[in-house]
């Protein structure tokens, strides 16, 4: 009895510490391809009007198996190369085109925004940056990324911040994810 009342709490922290960490590598595993996931539609989509939304998409589609309530936010942005880093201004709030960077901030709840309408299928004012105070994505509007082979085409980077709930609490409440690609918008012969 004594011998299992030592063996036992360190037992159990040894279990519980594997599920922990085992949801944690999936959940940063999930993380990393969504945003591999979410780059790849922005570089195909590139300037087209709805490619944030389509980018969104993407994103939601990839991160099904942790939820979207666990997605604190999505950061869509110019980048200036492959080695470049989300600005910081941009992981508290987009800047619009008189800042010195250019990104779209996007919560959860713009991931059920929708591009067309239900009742008359004509697009909405949602995306597209079709007006400056209901589009969502009009900080850096899509159709303003550079696609052209002559240009040269815009990088464009994405960058995903989730909150991971431990289950036991033996480790701590939560932890934040991270993760962040940049693509080069696919090139488009010039017309």
């Amino acid at each position: 009895m004594i011998e299992t009342a030592f063996v036992a709490p360190v037992f159990l922290l040894l279990i519980f510490g594997i599920f922990e960490f085992g949801f944690l590598l999936r959940n940063s595993l999930t993380l990393a391809n969504a945003t591999g996931d979410a780059a790849r539609a922005a570089s195909v989509h590139g300037d087209a009007a709805n490619a944030d939304f389509q980018i969104i998409r993407a994103l939601e589609h990839s991160l099904e198996p942790v939820g979207l309530d666990a997605l604190d936010f999505v950061v869509v942005y110019r980048a200036n190369g492959p080695d470049d880093s989300v600005p910081p201004s941009c992981l508290t709030a987009p800047q619009g085109p008189a800042g010195t960077t250019l990104c779209n901030r996007y919560t959860a709840a713009d991931f059920f925004l929708p591009y067309l309408d239900p009742v008359t299928s004509l697009e909405t004012d949602n995306w597209r940056c079709v007006s400056t105070t209901l589009s969502v994505d009009r900080y850096w509007c899509p159709t303003d990324r550079e696609s052209a082979v002559s240009a040269p085409p815009d990088y464009i980077g994405v960058y995903v911040q989730l909150n991971h709930d431990y289950l036991t609490g033996f480790i701590g409440d939560s932890r934040t994810l991270r993760s962040d690609r940049i693509v080069r918008i696919e090139p488009e012969r010039d017309s």
